[in-house]
């Protein structure tokens, strides 16, 4: 996506250049706008006022007829007057009246000024919530300064919004999107109980604006302009069920997609343009932070015991954020009964210690493997825990004699290698120990031999996983999904803690 500039407010350009996003007189002519509707509420606050006296003076004048105050049928008086006349005016205090202006016409100043940019065609629905409930709760004041300023950030985030709303339109679709290379080219999605009995949208379950977005998405990949409701894939399927009642099966076709709406409510989605699901799969890769395929030495097929033996780029390392950590040890058997003494917790990929300091806070004995000469220097001076080693975690071996009670790890994700760590981790292991792994999402559904076969162990061994939420590592640089994977080495059900 080509970056998009802003003017600066000192400039003296009145046009836009080609990659200007507003014309500098376009912006300024709306907030001379805006100011003229802010003085006009101001002299009506100052009008109103007036009213309001002017009222509660005749109001006085007009009870004072009758000191008496009398009341019978020659003096009651309707509805109409009371409104009209004897009700007064409820005018607020100045500065509620002209913050409440404020609001008002600047919610209206962004949505215009969001509408009028190439914005709003790239902005998905959480976006566009999102956008919304920003406006309602504390609206920025749309004074010129502040809409270059913040249109420039808009736009320098559009690439990542982007790719964010494409993450979370697809992985909505099917899990398999929530990596770069679950997806199999020529599957199909299914949006279940798309239509309800009546053969009506189900508005529940909001599909139709999912099926909206996926044809956003592919129209915008294409260099075409952003579908609206009416003129796409919605309508198009809309159009062909029009007129007919209850459950019925209808089939559509676009220049993307092939759809078919089933009998029990079902729509399935067939994707035509295999170039278009490629590009999808490509920014899926950039916002994960993962290596496009094509980008680097394809990988062999290698089977469940074929470990990686050369180093991770940055060494995987993505230290686990607080989060994520707090979910982690939630997810973690870690309940020891007094008598029974404290756990003996492996680390094997510690870092900065973000799972394994909180494990030996908690009173735990642990060990610690690091890579890095540094990260392992500050493990040993921060004195938490009992042993800490420099060394590639898959050269070391373990000791028969020292097996742990709990492994607990967060290890490098690229190219499978967080199966090759699990997988040795388990060997360091008791008969009765449990590990519990922060893994990629796509172990899942990646369709290669080592996660196929990684994925049929993992059920032998009635291992649970549990998701954790989308972006739970976006603060340490990457947007990769991931889940949690806890498992026993003699193979129990975690139910039987």
């Amino acid at each position: 996506m080509d970056n998009v500039s802003i003017y600066a407010p000192g400039e003296d350009t009145d046009a836009a250049t080609p990659n200007a996003i507003l014309p500098r007189a376009t912006i300024r002519d709306m907030c001379r706008r805006r100011q003229h509707a802010l003085d006009l509420f101001g002299q009506a606050f100052t009008v109103l006022t007036t009213a309001a006296e002017a009222l509660d003076q005749a109001k006085a004048a007009f009870f004072a007829i009758d000191q008496r105050g009398r009341s019978d049928r020659f003096t009651h008086f309707n509805e109409q007057e009371q409104a009209h006349f004897l009700a007064g005016l409820e005018v607020p205090e100045l500065e509620t009246f002209t913050e409440a202006a404020r609001k008002m016409v600047d919610r209206r100043m962004w949505a215009v000024l969001v509408e009028m940019t190439d914005l709003e065609r790239l902005m998905d629905k959480q976006a566009k919530d999102q956008l919304h409930r920003q406006l309602q709760e504390e609206v920025p004041e749309a004074i010129e300064s502040n809409v270059y300023a913040t249109l420039q950030q808009l736009m320098l985030d559009a690439d990542v919004i982007f790719k964010r709303g494409i993450a979370n339109c697809f992985t909505s679709l099917d899990r398999r999107f929530r990596s770069h290379d679950g997806w199999k080219i020529g599957s199909r999605v299914i949006l279940s109980r798309a239509f309800g009995d009546t053969g009506h949208w189900n508005f529940y379950r909001s599909e139709r604006d999912t099926l909206h977005d996926i044809d956003r998405t592919f129209n915008v990949l294409d260099g075409r302009q952003n579908p609206h409701l009416v003129g796409g894939i919605v309508h198009a399927v809309e159009q062909a069920r029009q007129g007919g009642w209850g459950a019925r099966q209808t089939e559509v076709e676009s220049d993307y997609f092939k759809v078919r709406v089933f009998m029990n409510g079902n729509l399935h989605i067939w994707f035509k343009r295999d170039d278009l699901v490629e590009k999808v799969n490509a920014l899926l890769g950039e916002y994960y932070g993962a290596p496009i395929p094509e980008d680097r030495e394809p990988d062999p097929d290698t089977g469940l015991h074929d470990p990686k033996t050369s180093l991770a780029k940055r060494y995987g390392f993505y230290p686990t954020p607080d989060d994520a950590a707090q979910r982690f040890f939630n997810f973690a058997p870690l309940w020891r009964r007094d008598e029974d003494g404290p756990l003996t917790i492996l680390e094997p990929s510690a870092g900065t210690g973000n799972l394994a300091g909180p494990a030996a806070k908690r009173g735990h004995v642990v060990d610690c493997v690091e890579y890095q000469p540094a990260l392992a220097e500050a493990l040993k001076v921060c004195g938490l825990f009992r042993r800490v080693q420099c060394i590639d975690f898959l050269a070391l071996k373990p000791n028969p004699g020292a097996l742990y009670d709990r492994v607990l790890m967060n290890p490098p994700f690229d190219r499978e290698r967080d199966i090759d760590h699990v997988l040795h981790a388990l060997e360091f292991l008791k008969p009765d120990g449990c590990l519990v792994a922060i893994m990629s999402a796509g172990t899942e559904f990646r369709e290669t031999r080592k996660s196929i076969a990684f994925r049929a162990l993992m059920e032998s061994m009635n291992a649970e996983w549990e998701d954790l939420p989308a972006g739970s590592f976006a603060s340490v640089g990457t947007y990769a999904n991931t889940r949690m994977l806890r498992v026993w080495k003699d193979g129990r059900s975690s139910r039987r803690w």
